[in-house]
């Protein structure tokens, strides 16, 4: 990523979520007029954060020590499972983790509430995303920078991650070769056949892992879509209830009003009719 995309990307995620798509466009625009055509066209496709994206990159950008508190207790939650720390420092590393996360999601609450968005099922999303970013360092650079697109789900070890080699079980002691057997009874290797099936066992494994992968990471985009769009018809629901009481409201006072002017008027009538007869009463 260019140095003026970055700018733009740290700008656009930024900004205020229903100022988004505006400030894409300006971006794009800022960019094509400086002749920088392949920074614009990548500008306009920067998606549009979700709402819990959105609050997440917020919180990143408005409390940064906090967030980092969180990070930095996963780094060394990750460094302690992945190094045989003892049992009390694992859990002690998962307490400061736990208590970093609560601290984040008190101000997540916060930012929700202002935007009128502090459903339980955003702050879940919340949640999910700043641990997923705890145990996955790649994504923990994104929250930090707060220019995440979608929420995320921690799923445990993101994929990459060596084992150390104090880790790995030991392998079997080498047996002693045994005395070669009468050259007649001396059977078939067999070895690389099971080798053979083996490693193509495991490819079509790791075939199969890498497409679960990536259609989890397609329905994760759709559900997140799928929220968007139903945490923002929620909202239009709202002011449209709000505005139909005002209506309500409104008519209510408008038919009073109407009442008061019948009446007045047929008032105004018969004391019209009234005062007429008694004029042609008087007259010669």
């Amino acid at each position: 990523m260019t140095p003026d995309l970055t700018d733009v990307e740290s700008r656009l995620y930024g900004a205020d979520l229903d100022a988004f798509v505006r400030e894409r466009s300006a971006a794009a625009k800022e960019l094509r007029a400086e002749g920088k055509r392949a920074e614009a066209a990548a500008a306009a496709k920067l998606p549009k954060p979700s709402v819990a994206a959105w609050i997440v990159n917020r919180v990143a950008r408005e409390e940064p020590d906090l967030v980092g508190e969180l990070l930095d207790a996963g780094a060394r939650l990750r460094e302690v499972q992945l190094g045989a720390g003892s049992a009390a420092d694992l859990r002690a590393a998962g307490e400061a983790q736990e208590a970093a996360l609560r601290a984040v999601m008190r101000q997540a609450e916060n930012v929700a509430a202002e935007r009128g968005s502090a459903t339980t099922g955003t702050l879940e999303r919340v949640r999910e995303t700043l641990h997923a970013a705890a145990i996955d360092s790649d994504l923990a650079e994104n929250v930090r920078r707060g220019v995440l697109a979608r929420e995320q789900r921690a799923v445990g070890f993101p994929a990459g991650i060596a084992i150390p080699d104090e880790r790995r079980r030991a392998a079997p002691a080498k047996r002693a070769p045994a005395k070669p057997a009468p050259e007649r009874a001396k059977p078939k290797a067999r070895s690389q056949p099971r080798d053979e099936v083996a490693a193509k066992r495991l490819e079509r494994a790791a075939a199969a892992a890498q497409r679960a992968q990536e259609t989890l990471a397609s329905a994760d985009a759709e559900l997140a879509q799928s929220r968007d769009a139903f945490d923002g018809a929620a909202r239009e629901l709202d002011r449209a209830r709000q505005a139909l009481g005002d209506l309500e409201r409104r008519a209510d006072q408008l038919r009073r009003a109407v009442d008061r002017a019948e009446k007045a008027h047929a008032k105004a009538a018969q004391d019209a009719k009234q005062a007429l007869a008694r004029l042609r009463a008087l007259e010669p």
